[in-house]
């Protein structure tokens, strides 16, 4: 299975509440999200579960995930922001088989760590980059498949408005 890690788009510096839960994202978080999930429309293929961090910046970002891809966000993990990687390790192991890309919206520090205990090779994870993993078959620990910030997402998501057909 493929896994990969999305970091939510730009976000204001905090909520009308004052909560981190709360902070939802900018104008140009919601472009550049939009952006970003265009381009990975052309990147992911088949049977895909998209899961996201319940906090209100990583929903809306995975919103326009749902929307790009035409799935719904199928999970909304407290593990996520809590950066507990063995709860979503233990989670995605109990996953159909016919899913074979898993797509999870969070968060830094916890996606950074998370790649580099996956991969054992550390990555910036700038906001709307996404960074592809394959697992191996166990889903313990997998190589880097690519990684690209959210300006080559964007690109990419260009080319598939102009009539470049999704993978």
């Amino acid at each position: 299975m493929d896994l990969l890690l999305v970091r939510h788009a730009e976000a204001e510096d905090a909520g009308d509440s004052g909560s981190d839960f709360d902070r939802q994202l900018t104008a140009h978080g919601h472009a550049s999200a939009a952006e970003m999930a265009a381009g990975l429309a052309l990147c992911v293929r088949n049977q895909v579960a998209l899961w996201s961090s319940p906090l209100l910046r990583a929903r809306e970002t995975a919103a326009h995930l749902a929307q790009a891809l035409g799935v719904a966000v199928s999970r909304y993990a407290d593990a996520i922001p809590a950066g507990d990687l063995g709860q979503l390790r233990h989670d995605w192991q109990s996953l159909s088989p016919q899913i074979n890309t898993l797509i999870v919206v969070g968060h830094q520090p916890h996606l950074g760590v998370w790649g580099a205990q996956l991969m054992g090779i550390s990555l910036p994870v700038k906001k709307a980059s996404v960074i592809a993993i394959a697992l191996d078959s166990a889903g313990t620990s997998g190589q880097l498949l690519w990684y690209a910030q959210a300006e080559a997402m964007a690109r990419l998501g260009q080319i598939r408005h102009q009539g470049w057909p999704a993978l």
